[in-house]
């Protein structure tokens, strides 16, 4: 609960500070605001509102070669506010940290050999339950994955802290995202 005081000061803290370099600064700041709406915004899971903030962060770690996140948030008294850090990574969509299953639901992932010495084919699905019976006369086991629906391959990991170490310290929960999509959702 206190995490959650502790966020709500800083936000307020931090949009006010947003304000007031809004108001106080020429035009060029108007990015800078953004990279603050974009520590806001993920340590919240990017909600309501957030959309240009989720769009502005995309468009850096999908650019050739990738930004961090979002770059120089301005407090009001024009210093960086840089009482963070963010753990972001690309999963590899040959591992299974690279899909995403909804709660109630758990993920397959199988991988093929492959001869030509490359990576082999992925097999990536999410089920709510297996159910194995034997059958044929060398006691072969069939294996059924029910309530199957397809795994959401992921592009990016995302995690923020805010006020790293201190006793106020939040830490948002790991974000999956696939930027192709849109989709977000906790790990």
């Amino acid at each position: 609960m206190q995490s959650i005081r502790t966020a709500r000061i800083l936000t307020v803290g931090v949009l006010g500070a947003v304000g007031f370099s809004i108001a106080a600064a020429p035009t060029p700041a108007v990015a800078y605001d953004m990279d603050c709406k974009v520590i806001l915004c993920l340590a919240g899971g990017f909600p309501t509102g957030c959309g240009d903030a989720y769009g502005y962060m995309i468009d850096r770690i999908t650019a050739r070669p990738p930004k961090p996140p979002f770059g120089y948030c301005a407090m009001s008294d024009g210093s960086e506010y840089t009482d963070h850090a963010v753990r972001y990574s690309r999963p590899s969509p040959y591992t299974q940290a690279g899909y995403y299953c909804p709660p109630g639901k758990q993920l397959f992932y199988a991988q093929g050999d492959d001869d030509g010495g490359g990576r082999g084919d992925v097999e990536a699905f999410c089920y709510t339950h297996v159910t194995t019976r034997t059958v044929g006369r060398d006691d072969d086991v069939q294996t059924t994955y029910h309530g199957r629906g397809a795994a959401m391959p992921i592009t990016f990991e995302l995690q923020i802290t805010i006020e790293p170490g201190a006793a106020t310290e939040f830490r948002s929960p790991t974000y999956a995202i696939n930027h192709r999509t849109g989709f977000v959702a906790e790990r």
